[in-house]
């Protein structure tokens, strides 16, 4: 990797992503008291199930306008340049979360819905950066340097619920409330832009820029169905996702009920998944990559997270579960990276941005699907959802491999 000093625009980028995920991770710990506390923005009259669907509601949002904003901004940014489309990106994050806080110091939950659309617009930044990233790496540094994207997203899970636990915590300080955190999250946002108009120049000059028209905008959406190679990667990241996902949202649950964790077993277990994602990020990758290529890299880490879920699933051992949890967040990490890149040596360069757009929407897809689904596979069993999240990785697993075998040959006619 090239020095890595304060000019360098992996800087403004990793900080970009960061409190992305900090101003996401926020949400986590307030939103349950918010909807369905005595003291939160629904009247006390409000009954379970109208609190559980606003709730679902608020939760929903968010994917949702993912979804659209990610390949939309992303397609836009290989038209006018990187820098442009995150300056919007950031505006939109900063008035979101302001915007987040008076909703909920006026309990407006219009208001609320509304901040959450634009947070869910703001949060395109993510492929943006991704694509920044790819314009500035070499070929033997792009997946390494993707990495990073998958440390700064992890750090900013792990700060987010931290930050929005401790300033909504009045016991702390009088005036501290639900709000404060997304006022805090406003600011940070605000000092993230204000460092990339200062320090981020731009990675990307589009060769022939072309005006807005609606025409293209649809082209953004459905090219990835016409383009062979685009849609089977597609497959195969979308089965990684819905695997992931599954896992990620209903392991507590299942720890919780099989094996009575308390609150603090399950964050001592996710902050050991979030350790395997930072060694994966920084470590992981660049060693492996010295003796394997990228797809045997992917499949063999494939393999480990299908067992890893697999013991789980079947309550192997005790230690065995939380060797699980440092070797998920060490493959997965490597995994994301990998996929990623992958995307990326499919397309032109003029595409860089529009693709890390497809990606971000089929996560966002995946995201959006699994927590009902988890819920209603767990009325049949326990177990059912981690299950089926083996599967899903297993699949996922074989179809690569195909995609393999299928590029090789298309390499040697």
């Amino acid at each position: 990797m090239k020095h890595f000093n304060l000019k360098s625009p992996l800087i403004p980028l990793c900080l970009l992503i960061l409190i992305d995920h900090i101003g996401y991770g926020i949400l986590f710990p307030i939103l349950v008291p918010l909807f369905m506390g005595s003291e939160g923005i629904l009247v006390p009259e409000t009954t379970e199930f109208a609190r559980s669907i606003w709730y679902n509601v608020i939760l929903t949002i968010f994917p949702i306008t993912l979804f659209f904003g990610s390949t939309l901004l992303g397609g836009f940014s290989d038209q006018f340049g990187r820098k442009r489309i995150l300056i919007f990106c950031l505006l939109a994050a900063i008035l979101s979360y302001f915007l987040t806080g008076i909703a909920i110091d006026l309990k407006n939950i219009p208001l609320l819905m509304f901040s959450r659309v634009l947070a869910g617009l703001a949060a395109g930044s993510m492929p943006i950066a991704q694509a920044a990233i790819i314009d500035i790496s070499e070929e033997k540094e792009k997946a390494a340097n993707l990495s990073l994207v998958i440390l700064a997203a992890s750090v900013g899970f792990l700060l987010g619920p931290l930050i929005g636990g401790f300033f909504s915590n009045s016991n702390i300080v009088g005036w501290f409330g639900y709000s404060t955190p997304f006022y805090i999250a406003s600011l940070l946002a605000f000092l993230n832009l204000c460092f990339l108009v200062f320090f981020f120049k731009e990675t990307f000059v589009p060769r022939n820029a072309k005006p807005f028209n609606l025409a293209q905008c649809l082209e953004y959406y459905t090219a990835p169905f016409f383009m062979k190679n685009i849609r089977y990667l597609s497959l195969i990241c979308l089965f990684i996702q819905l695997g992931w996902s599954l896992y990620f949202q209903f392991v507590s649950v299942f720890l919780l009920k099989r094996f009575e964790f308390n609150s603090q077993d399950i964050s001592f277990f996710m902050t050991l998944m979030g350790i395997g994602f930072a060694i994966g990020s920084c470590f992981g990758l660049r060693f492996f990559s010295k003796f394997v290529n990228d797809v045997k890299l992917a499949l063999l880490s494939l393999i480990v997270i299908d067992l890893c879920v697999l013991s789980v699933a079947i309550e192997l051992h005790s230690v065995a579960i939380w060797v699980a949890s440092l070797l998920l967040g060490i493959t997965m990490s490597m995994v994301y990276s990998l996929t990623i890149k992958f995307f990326s040596e499919v397309v032109s360069e003029e595409q860089q941005g529009w693709i890390m757009g497809v990606t971000e929407a089929i996560i966002a897809v995946a995201w959006a699907a699994t927590p009902l689904a988890s819920a209603y596979l767990e009325k049949m069993s326990i177990s059912l959802p981690l299950m089926v999240a083996t599967i899903l990785f297993i699949v996922s697993t074989f179809m690569l491999g195909g995609w393999k075998n299928t590029m090789k040959n298309e390499r040697s006619i």
